[in-house]
């Protein structure tokens, strides 16, 4: 339960849409369904993924089961439980989290995390040399899916890049830009829910760092499946997370120092994200979990990324250096809400270990390398 005297997670200030270009051509932005979610929003496409069009089930007004949906009365009704689910915030710990489930997300979603979300693809972008995808699509792709879009970066970024597909980004969060371009839509809809997509409807289908939000990834990966066109693809992007120190601080000889307190805290953070029902390893199943799932030429790209800028090269130092903008900015939200609410701790004695930690974390000797798992795999052609 928050506190009363936090203030209204409403009050949070808008996040800045995109200019337009300096030539004052904008015909390439138009509103998103979402109008930031107030009055003007299309509850077709916030009614848990039911978009009316070729990608879901049409739920027009001649269908029995919405009948009603066009008087005033019912459609003012239902809109107003829509937008309740969807902006139904909680605080805690000075950071604001969605209550959707139960609050069983385990990051907030305030513009703290928000800004993390980009530089994370910012340092993607750097770490690929721009690659917004390894899959190999088609050139002129009809249709794209982005599950956990957070602030919609990629999924703008792969409008923006195929004109010619509907590119739809789905989250728990309306926290998306007010203008996008018009081949994309944002929805609000739970992915452990049953998604009323269209089979065989999608070329590509995208998950980047979703391992803290998603419970059961079979069913998940089985939907994916079943929405995606024979021949198409689904592209999963993780974090490993078990940075190894490469510097002579950690070297073999005896009585070299290691980084313990990252260690401590990651065992901890596995621990704590396991008690809420995630895999904090799910990385090294996922391979597998696709072909179960039917998906065939499973491809993996395994990447470095530096824990900091000790690298001499320099765009991994870049890289190095977000990746580490990225952690410190995340730190208390990641680990206060896994310790607290999955091991117990109090909010003091988490706060007296992250001191200990940013500490560890700022020591570049250590030269800690971590790595970036890009897999992706095809449905089968008949």
């Amino acid at each position: 339960m928050a506190d009363a005297s936090v203030p209204n997670p409403s009050a949070d200030p808008p996040r800045t849409p995109p200019e337009a270009p300096a030539s004052g051509d904008s015909s390439f932005l138009s509103p998103s369904i979402s109008e930031s979610y107030g009055s003007q929003i299309d509850v077709f496409s916030l009614a848990g993924n039911t978009s009316v069009g070729d990608s879901a089930v049409d739920l027009r007004d001649d269908d029995s089961r919405f009948s009603d949906l066009g008087k005033d009365s019912y459609a003012s009704s239902f809109l107003s439980s829509i937008l309740s689910e969807a902006e139904d915030y909680y605080w805690d710990n000075g950071r604001r989290y969605h209550a959707h489930g139960g609050g069983r997300y385990l990051l907030p979603n305030d513009e703290t995390e928000l800004d993390r979300e980009d530089m994370k693809h910012h340092e993607l972008m750097l770490l690929t040399s721009g690659r917004l995808h390894f899959s190999p699509i088609p050139s002129h792709p009809s249709k794209i899916l982005d599950i956990g879009t957070g602030t919609g970066i990629w999924a703008m970024s792969m409008a923006d890049s195929y004109p010619s597909a509907e590119v739809i980004g789905t989250d728990i969060s309306p926290v998306q830009p007010k203008w996008v371009p018009p081949n994309l839509t944002f929805e609000v809809d739970d992915l452990e829910l049953e998604w009323l997509y269209r089979p065989s409807s999608f070329d590509l289908i995208n998950i980047r760092f979703m391992f803290l939000a998603i419970r059961d990834w079979a069913p998940l990966l089985d939907q994916s499946f079943r929405v995606m066109k024979e021949g198409g693809w689904i592209e999963i992007t993780e974090l490993a997370f078990t940075p190894t120190p490469m510097g002579r601080a950690c070297g073999l000889a005896e009585g070299q120092r290691r980084p313990g307190v990252v260690y401590r805290w990651m065992e901890l953070l596995r621990q704590g994200a396991e008690k809420r029902g995630y895999d904090y390893g799910v990385v090294r199943r996922v391979p597998e979990l696709l072909r179960q799932a039917g998906f065939v030429d499973v491809r993996e790209e395994v990447l470095d990324v530096p824990w900091g800028p000790w690298h001499q090269e320099g765009k991994m130092r870049a890289v190095g250096f977000w990746h580490m903008q990225q952690l410190m900015e995340g730190l208390q939200g990641i680990t206060m809400h896994t310790l607290a609410k999955g091991l117990g701790w109090s909010p003091p004695d988490v706060e007296l270990f992250l001191v200990d930690l940013r500490k560890e974390l700022s020591d570049m000797s250590y030269k800690m390398l971590d790595h970036c798992h890009i897999i992706y795999a095809k449905k089968p052609e008949r």
